[in-house]
């Protein structure tokens, strides 16, 4: 098997049997691959913790690398935990002592152990003028320190349902619908390959209303990270050495123009967000406050373009809205930093507007968790959401009164709108199936715990009109 086990599409590999290896978490590995001439084992980036276990994986089926050297933008704080893990290991569990991430179950503490004796981590971050001069006087080809070791990747459950199943829809508090879509891809998701040399479980196009935000315990969001995302999506600085990042294209759109007449290429740049206030304040009812993340001239041949590609806005009764869409969307890996930080910016122009914030609505094309991932959305989701008491929530469409007409002998349904008045929608007849087939034509249900109830509901009073009895409709 050749080496780089794992990930090996995504990283540069010079000379393999150097002993300097390093790591650009965020930064692009390819502008320090240029510099080096070969004069490294191997380089990568380091996007989340969970790519840790990875690296540690392959430093052992090439044992070679006695230098790990850490540089570049620390965007997610990868850097800051994979030096958690080599200056104070890991816990019983795999737990990394100091954090709330974990190594992958088949890296026993034994073998963690070796690569912490024999591995010495170099933090320059910051300091990467230094990494050539750091590369010169420590780095040279040498023997592995203990035999080769491949490990195998750490499985999930790959059982799923095969359905051509497109188009979710959920709604609630950001935790309830990130449980949702965990459930709804573990669920229904299509085992398929990705562009991360990881395999992946996918559904399509999910459509999330999120109706208000708090940070759950169950998010394992660290503080310190979120803070930084949240500066990043909405400052127009860009990161040195970043592919781009949202902020950037949202407050500093840039494109060309050439100019026939001159000859010559002129850069534009647009603050898009100022753009979309002006336009909201000229005319509440306008359809054109749209935002676009995507550029094409770039992010067509880039390896790594934006997975939101664009924001609309619209205002209703006061109240702004705000809806964005995901070509691609890694709902265990980037949901919820991303949910939380297009809220902030919702409240941003809200605020600007002299308005309230509406829902929050997200559409995510391709909804995937990868699948070094799997067991621990399974962990979740068997804590915290299946096997729940359900909480019934308002059917924003309205709900329904039913009742025996005792002079006619038919069911009785009215259908009511949320605020209490009645509607024109009345239904008249004595069997449930022919009643809730005509409630289904008229789409005044949109929530499936409404149909049961109401399927439920209906089915009783068939029986007791049948038999002569009172019928009372049960709470919800």
């Amino acid at each position: 098997m050749s080496w780089p086990i794992f990930f090996k599409d995504s990283l540069i590999v010079g000379n393999s049997k150097f002993n300097v290896g390093i790591c650009t978490l965020w930064s692009k590995k390819e502008n320090f691959a240029k510099k080096l001439k070969n004069k490294f084992c191997v380089i990568g980036n380091l996007y989340t913790a969970e790519g840790i276990s990875y690296m540690l994986k392959n430093i052992l089926a090439n044992p070679v690398i006695r230098y790990l050297i850490i540089c570049g933008d620390d965007l997610t704080k990868s850097g800051e935990i994979l030096k958690k893990f080599f200056e104070e290991g890991i816990e019983e569990d795999g737990k990394i002592k100091g954090t709330e991430n974990y190594i992958h179950s088949n890296l026993s503490k034994e073998l963690i152990d070796i690569i912490r004796k024999n591995v010495k981590l170099i933090d320059l971050r910051g300091r990467e003028n230094e990494l050539s001069e750091v590369i010169e006087k420590l780095g040279k080809e040498e023997e592995p320190f203990t035999s080769p070791l491949i490990l195998p990747d750490e499985k999930g459950v790959e059982e799923e349902i095969n359905s051509e199943i497109v188009g979710f829809r959920v709604e609630g508090s950001l935790g309830e619908v990130w449980l949702k879509i965990l459930d709804l891809i573990m669920k229904f998701g299509e085992v398929k390959e990705s562009q991360h040399s990881l395999k992946q479980k996918e559904i399509i196009d999910v459509l999330a209303i999120i109706k208000s935000f708090s940070l759950e315990h169950f998010f394992e969001i660290n503080k310190n990270i979120l803070k930084n995302y949240l500066r990043s999506f909405l400052s127009p600085r860009k990161q040195k050495g970043i592919e781009y990042n949202y902020g950037e294209r949202l407050f500093k759109f840039s494109f060309k123009f050439v100019s026939e007449q001159f000859k010559t290429e002129m850069k534009f740049f647009i603050n898009q967000i100022d753009k979309i206030v002006e336009l909201l304040k000229k005319a509440e009812f306008t359809r054109r406050a749209v935002a676009t993340i995507w550029n094409p001239f770039h992010d067509l041949n880039s390896p790594n373009p934006p997975c939101l590609t664009q924001i609309n806005w619209l205002i209703k009764n006061r109240k702004l809205y705000q809806t964005c869409i995901f070509r691609s969307h890694d709902i265990f890996g980037a949901y919820l930093l991303n949910a939380i930080a297009l809220r902030k910016l919702q409240k941003k122009i809200a605020r600007k507007l002299g308005i309230e914030c509406g829902d929050l609505i997200i559409l995510s094309h391709s909804a995937h968790i990868y699948e070094n991932c799997w067991k621990r959305v399974e962990r979740i989701l068997k804590s915290y959401y299946r096997n729940k008491p359900m909480k019934f929530e308002e059917d924003k469409a309205g709900y329904f009164r039913i009742w025996i007409d005792e002079r006619k002998k038919e069911i009785v349904v009215q259908h009511y709108l949320p605020n209490g008045k009645k509607s024109r929608f009345k239904f008249q007849g004595k069997k449930a199936s022919e009643l809730y087939k005509k409630i289904l034509n008229e789409n005044l249900i949109t929530r499936i715990d409404h149909a049961a109830y109401l399927g439920a509901e209906l089915a009783r009073a068939e029986i007791c009109l049948k038999e002569g009895k009172k019928f009372e409709q049960d709470a919800a």
